[in-house]
């Protein structure tokens, strides 16, 4: 059997296992009620029979969304986290649907007593699955490629332990036609960003011919190139890549979901302004908010709005500088708590219903030090084609540490998707995840 068809079948018993799982739970709880002498009724039953199907959609789109067949990919607290996130939205979404499809009799105590059983079972058993596909099949196998050997053991040394590959490496001058014949069928080629152009024409011309896979770490060009239209004209095929090309439809959904996710947060975290408010005033006094210029679409400044984490006047000895992070001694201690949980970040809805911003989206930079970023990655300024968010890919992919550079494709691969509305679907699901894993905020 073959890994692909290997994959998809795991992938599909796992979801038709989580999905028993899901109904049976509810079920279960029916039943123990019974045997304790407080049944359901049957209109209480009936309700449940009318929600569940939409509930079993909405798992396999979360599911599908959290990558949780990946399971085996992620951290074990990673991915527990995704478990209980799904759970979560997923017993929120069936008190929701109950309204929409007027099934009003579905008990709401059934609720939270369904949501802690699918924690305990859908647990240990995702884990389950996931330690048999590791054991059935191995980490694969991946050759990293750079300009020189340097490059290609920091490239091997970070998907070895970031991935689920087991990662060896080699520079460009090694990748012959004879070495190529030599790779282990099912092994893949990975290269550097650095390679030389000329250089990784040559490798993946080398890999087709032998029936090679190929990853390419991307590069701006790269990213640029994705969603590329083609069409022949005059005898030639021709890519048009254009500037911004997303649908009027695709950018109305987007504000849309802009407003209406802006419009929940402030409701929902409308007793954080309050506490985050007295916390700031007690230890440090006013102001409560922190407003900083920023770089938005096409270049606009404007003003974000945060709660204010440092001391007064933090910068008035250093002028714009990039924070260190937890060991910064400006950070005050109310401003490192709300820092770890990203609740700083919360006010920036106001920025979004105002429309200087976008809840996902490359995140602003400030012109100071958009400046110094442009001398060393002059295509940086391509992130300005959106508007910039609170969330993003880089965000969620990426860490506070990762290099411009790599920040610049994850954006860029962001802001050529087909479709930014179902992209942003994907990255809000996602960000829920970061306020529990501070060391992966971008």
């Amino acid at each position: 059997m073959s890994k692909k068809a290997f994959d998809s079948l795991v992938g599909f018993a796992q979801a038709v296992t989580n999905l028993l799982v899901l109904g049976g739970t509810y079920w279960a709880v029916f039943a123990v009620r019974a045997a304790l002498g407080y049944p359901y009724a049957a209109a209480n039953r009936l309700a449940v029979e009318t929600v569940f199907p939409y509930l079993a959609a909405l798992y396999v789109i979360l599911w599908l969304a959290y990558r949780l067949p990946a399971y085996y990919e992620t951290t074990t607290y990673e991915g527990v986290l995704s478990h209980v996130f799904v759970q979560l939205i997923l017993a929120l979404a069936s008190l929701a649907m109950s309204f929409v499809v007027r099934a009003f009799a579905f008990p709401r105590g059934l609720v939270a007593m369904t949501f802690a059983l699918q924690i305990v079972v859908l647990l240990p058993l995702d884990y389950g699955w996931s330690q048999f596909y590791s054991r059935m099949r191995p980490k694969a196998l991946t050759v990293c490629i750079g300009a020189d050997t340097a490059t290609a053991v920091t490239l091997a040394k970070q998907l070895s332990t970031a991935t689920a590959y087991i990662a060896s490496s080699m520079s460009t001058s090694d990748v012959t036609g004879e070495w190529m014949q030599g790779v282990p069928e099912g092994a893949s080629l990975t290269l550097d960003a650095g390679v030389p152009l000329s250089e990784r024409d040559r490798i993946l011309r080398l890999a087709m011919a032998h029936g090679v896979i190929v990853q390419l770490v991307a590069t701006v060009n790269e990213s640029l190139l994705q969603n590329a239209r083609m069409k022949v004209r005059a005898d030639h095929l021709i890519l048009t890549v254009e500037p911004y090309g997303h649908s009027p439809v695709d950018l109305i959904l987007k504000r849309m979901l802009d407003i209406a996710a802006s419009v929940l947060a402030l409701a929902v975290f409308s007793p954080v302004f309050l506490l985050a408010s007295i916390a700031i005033l007690l230890e440090d006094g006013r102001p409560v908010f922190y407003l900083q210029q920023r770089l938005g679409f096409r270049g606009r400044v404007f003003n974000i709005i945060k709660f204010r984490t440092m001391c007064r006047d933090a910068e008035g000895p250093t002028g714009a500088c990039l924070s260190k992070g937890e060991l910064d001694p400006r950070i005050t201690r109310a401003g490192r708590l709300m820092r770890r949980t990203g609740l700083d970040e919360v006010p920036q809805f106001i920025n979004v219903l105002r429309g200087d911003m976008s809840v996902v989206g490359p995140r602003p930079e400030r012109p100071e030090l958009a400046q110094k970023i442009l001398e060393e990655t002059p295509d940086w300024s391509l992130r300005l084609l959106v508007r910039p968010g609170i969330t993003g890919v880089a965000q969620v992919q990426g860490r506070y540490t990762t290099a411009p550079e790599d920040k610049l494709t994850m954006d860029l691969a962001y802001i050529r998707s087909r479709s930014l509305f179902n992209y942003d679907l994907t990255i809000i699901l996602h960000t829920l995840k970061m306020f529990f894993l501070p060391d992966r905020r971008g």
